[in-house]
């Protein structure tokens, strides 16, 4: 099990993705006047951010075919349509959290109740952020997957098409993700807000 734990500033800030995730187009009249309002918020609620991250590289165990079901390190074992076509030809697999902290969330939402376009705008900064922690994490996953001989695969997720979401539950308890204060909803959805969790597939 690996946890990172990042200031803000060892988080790249990609403008580019910042305009596109916020719909901003630099042809635009009023380009200039919104690259101001994303640095000024980016700089004000950059110490609000607190990037981490927590991954385990597993080695892939397959069910029964007929129960699409995956088993990683004989500790866990996740069902569905989806997983099992994603792991069936894996030998590990790299399960991970990240998320870029609860701090941000409060900072949205006492915005939106004053100035709803600057937490519109905040909203979009901070998927972007979120989106670089991401980064961080394939970076190192891939050094990591070149020491095992493996190639890293696709990401998928709970929820995503023929993965239940409740099986998120399995994924938050293998990685006690409460040790770096990520939680799941009553309706499974990650807590705090801005925040990804899902599987890679590694293979040779």
């Amino acid at each position: 099990m690996v946890t990172r734990y990042y200031k803000a500033e060892e988080i790249p800030f990609d403008y580019q993705k910042a305009y596109k995730q916020l719909k901003i187009h630099e042809e635009s009249e009023k380009f200039a006047m919104m690259h101001d309002m994303v640095e000024r918020l980016y700089r004000k609620y950059r110490q609000s951010f607190e990037p981490r991250f927590r991954y385990k590289i597993s080695q892939v165990l397959r069910g029964h075919s007929g129960s699409f079901s995956i088993l990683l390190d004989g500790k866990v074992s996740f069902s569905g349509k989806g997983i099992h076509r994603l792991l069936t030809h894996s030998q590990y697999a790299a399960i991970f959290i990240l998320t870029v902290g609860a701090k941000i969330d409060q900072e949205m939402a006492e915005l939106s109740e004053d100035d709803f376009a600057e937490a519109f705008f905040l909203d979009g900064i901070a998927t972007t952020m979120t989106h670089g922690v991401l980064e961080l994490l394939e970076s190192e996953l891939q050094n990591e997957t070149k020491s095992l001989g493996c190639k890293l695969g696709r990401r998928f997720a709970p929820g995503y098409a023929r993965w239940e979401l409740s099986e998120q539950r399995k994924l938050f308890e293998f990685l006690n993700a409460h040790e770096i204060d990520m939680a799941l909803s009553d309706t499974y959805f990650i807590l705090p807000q801005k925040s990804i969790s899902g599987v890679y597939s590694l293979s040779y």
